[in-house]
């Protein structure tokens, strides 16, 4: 399957993240560089991320909301994120992604670049090949 980019705003979406590592870590700096709202559950957390809101807990099914737009499944366990995607699925979450499976996901995360006149997002041709979009994606930030 070949994947359609779509760039869309952000701005002020409120997202979910259920655990704290160096994946859960990249991607929340990314969304809070386009202006999301974030918000994140972890049992521990491994990696430092200024500036958002932090629950130190276990995660619960309650914890999904019908007032986030994106939820992110980051912990460290494939089973309790698995669950998560369910959980998300089943409350009507508009986008949702699970770093442990790029099959439970109805979006994938690009490598993006920019500078103060264009925005560019990568994936490979099929979502799963981060080192193909990586690569590319170095050329363009030599470039930009």
């Amino acid at each position: 399957m070949a994947y359609f980019p779509i760039f869309i705003d952000i701005e002020h979406m409120k997202v979910l993240v259920i655990g704290l590592g160096n994946i859960a870590a990249r991607r929340i700096n990314v969304l809070k560089n386009f202006g999301a709202e974030i918000f994140v559950i972890t049992k521990e957390v491994k990696t430092d991320v200024e500036n958002i809101n932090i629950e130190i807990k276990e995660f619960e099914a309650d914890d999904i909301k019908d007032i986030y737009d994106i939820v992110i499944a980051a912990t460290d366990n494939n089973e309790v994120n698995k669950n998560i995607i369910k959980e998300a699925k089943e409350k009507g979450i508009k986008y949702y992604n699970n770093i442990s499976d790029k099959n439970d996901n109805n979006f994938f995360f690009p490598a993006v670049t920019q500078n103060n006149e264009a925005v560019c997002g990568l994936i490979s041709k099929n979502g799963l090949n981060h080192k193909i979009a990586k690569k590319y994606a170095d050329i363009l930030r030599n470039t930009l």
